[in-house]
């Protein structure tokens, strides 16, 4: 089995899983019945739940579509395309922030308002540096925003990946101590596996650019 070969079955089962926890995340909103939502809804806002289902679905057609950008084939073969997805992609970036900021204010937990607030500004920046970038013309800077704008779109989705991590670590940490019920060792890891998400995201991005960086560098260097 060759390097290469192994790296492709690593991406793909990397997007298998990525996929698999958006669905089941977003599963529940399908029905459009505000009794299933895994947020509490505030009866006090009549736009939160409409909102939140703006939210929810456009940061899944963000995440489900944002792949497509990456694909080099798509890129040099049909650049039409390319850029086609990338205004799609960015405009549910753009819905996606909005919405974000107006539900996330409405979340129960002081950590969990912050995390949305810090999610919704790195996902407008970066987002407004790709589109910035790819305006004029900065190809090679626009490729480092986009991968970084979908490391952060990414974070729901890895946030429920790293959600059975948090728990047995919670578990280890807290042994020997009264934990209460299943709901209670869930609340306190739900106040934090987005923050250990967007770590993990960003950790693995930074470190695929800087090795991109350094091939580029390499490749440079042996050049006659």
């Amino acid at each position: 089995m060759t390097k290469s070969y192994k790296i492709r079955i690593g991406w793909r089962l990397i997007v298998l899983l990525t996929l698999g926890a958006a669905i089941f995340a977003v599963a529940p909103y399908f029905l459009l019945d505000p009794g299933l939502s895994r947020v509490s809804i505030s009866p006090s806002f009549q736009l939160h739940f409409p909102l939140l289902l703006v939210h929810i679905f456009s940061s899944f057609f963000a995440l489900v579509i944002g792949w497509l950008q990456f694909l080099p084939t798509l890129r040099i073969n049909r650049p039409q395309v390319h850029r086609l997805v990338g205004r799609f992609y960015l405009t549910f970036v753009a819905i996606g922030s909005v919405t974000g900021i107006i539900v996330g204010m409405y979340t129960t937990s002081y950590i969990r308002q912050m995390a949305f607030i810090t999610l919704v500004l790195l996902w407008l920046y970066t987002g407004w540096k790709g589109y910035w970038t790819a305006r004029h013309k900065r190809f090679d800077a626009h490729g480092i925003w986009m991968i970084r704008n979908y490391t952060v779109t990414l974070v729901a989705a890895t946030a429920r990946l790293v959600t059975p991590l948090c728990i047995l670590i919670y578990l280890v940490c807290n042994r020997g101590e009264s934990l209460g019920g299943v709901e209670d060792v869930l609340n306190h890891v739900l106040e934090i596996n987005i923050w250990v998400a967007l770590v993990v995201n960003v950790v693995i991005s930074e470190w695929m650019l800087v090795n991109r960086l350094k091939k580029r560098i390499f490749i440079d260097r042996n050049i006659p």
